[in-house]
């Protein structure tokens, strides 16, 4: 397949063309395409590498590869393609606590392209606007999808893009829990192979094990604590993915503190789980299923602590580092994270317990 070209980002994107109505456009070669061309000029029109992963793969799992491979290439012709960088990533982590925590992979990769799109300041084109939260930033276009005829096929997830894997497309999905480590290795890699672009998306360890479990990811980080024997992530590993035939290295990534994420020079005076049921003090959580809620939930339960008194125990967020933002902003006393978040935010850190982040890789 001809490679399309790359857009680089200087470049003036008006238009980020969603997964879901592209291969809607490829199936019913609606007169969307047409009027899209009449209204932009082709350098204006982008599509995701992400979501040229997903379109190549539908066309190798289809019944006549070698032919939507033709009218794949034939469609990507006029088009740009970016790709998924740092910046979108630091925009992910902020945007990603505006949808309800869901284990969906059309969702991750709804937050991915919405991410992008507000990233190079485009209107995301999508005949799918229920995958999009309302963050104000994001410009939503349902316009084009109004010209595709009546009767075309409906999006499903897998039309919509949960993340379709192509050893050829160069971008590795992670999806899991968020550690910035992880961050550093897609930077890193990406130097020393620029073909290649790490992708992560944060929706917490456990639902990292279960887009494994379901193809839908390359890796997975992980930190889910055993409360039985204490030991992280062999248990559920062995529960969710070996019990299911699928074959993974475990392997150990970092060693980390986790502690109370507070404002610089302590103020409220915090130094243990069990000062979070103080009536003064306001607490972020993180979302059902990350790693951090599952050790924050085993640390109350060992204390004989009622969550229901921790004022903000309902108020989630989807990463460290957006934790650390929420107290930075004074919308919270603390929370409970990684020191390299409070750091980033120059705030303070209560060390509590060290614990074991691992990378998940399924093995063929």
């Amino acid at each position: 397949m001809t490679t399309p070209h790359s857009l680089g980002r200087a470049s003036t994107v008006r238009l980020l063309l969603d997964t879901a109505f592209c291969l809607t456009l490829i199936r019913t070669r609606a007169a969307a395409m047409q009027t899209l061309f009449h209204a932009y000029t082709p350098g204006e029109i982008a599509l995701s590498s992400m979501t040229v992963a997903a379109l190549q793969a539908r066309a190798e799992r289809s019944q006549d590869p070698a032919r939507n491979r033709r009218a794949l290439e034939q469609f990507l012709l006029p088009l740009v393609v970016v790709n998924f960088d740092a910046a979108d990533a630091r925009i992910l982590g902020r945007i990603a606590g505006w949808w309800p925590t869901s284990g969906d992979p059309a969702i991750t990769h709804a937050q991915l392209l919405a991410a992008q799109a507000i990233q190079l300041g485009a209107e995301l084109v999508t005949s799918r606007p229920d995958l999009y939260a309302p963050v104000p930033e994001l410009r939503i276009n349902t316009t084009f999808a109004e010209d595709v005829p009546a009767g075309a096929p409906a999006s499903t997830q897998e039309t919509a893009g949960g993340p379709a894997l192509s050893r050829t497309s160069g971008t590795i999905i992670a999806v899991g829990s968020h550690d910035m480590t992880l961050d550093l290795l897609g930077d890193s890699l990406h130097a020393a192979h620029p073909e290649l672009t790490l992708v992560s998306a944060h929706v917490g360890s456990l639902h990292g094990l279960l887009a494994l479990q379901r193809g839908e990811a390359h890796l997975a980080g992980s930190h889910l604590l055993d409360s039985a024997s204490g030991d992280y992530n062999v248990t559920h590993v062995r529960n969710l993915l070996t019990a299911h035939g699928i074959r993974v290295m475990l392997i150990g990534f970092v060693r980390r503190i986790q502690g109370l994420i507070v404002a610089a020079g302590n103020p409220k005076g915090l130094a243990d789980f069990t000062d979070l049921v103080r009536p003064d003090v306001r607490f972020v959580n993180r979302q059902p299923g990350s790693g951090t809620r599952v050790l924050l939930d085993y640390e109350l339960a060992r204390r004989g602590l009622d969550s229901n008194a921790i004022h903000g125990y309902s108020q989630a967020e989807s990463s460290h580092m957006t934790v650390a933002m929420a107290v930075a902003s004074g919308a919270a006393d603390c929370g409970l994270g990684i020191q390299a978040a409070a750091q980033a935010q120059g705030l303070d850190f209560v060390a509590l317990t060290s614990e074991r982040y691992d990378l998940v890789i399924p093995v063929q």
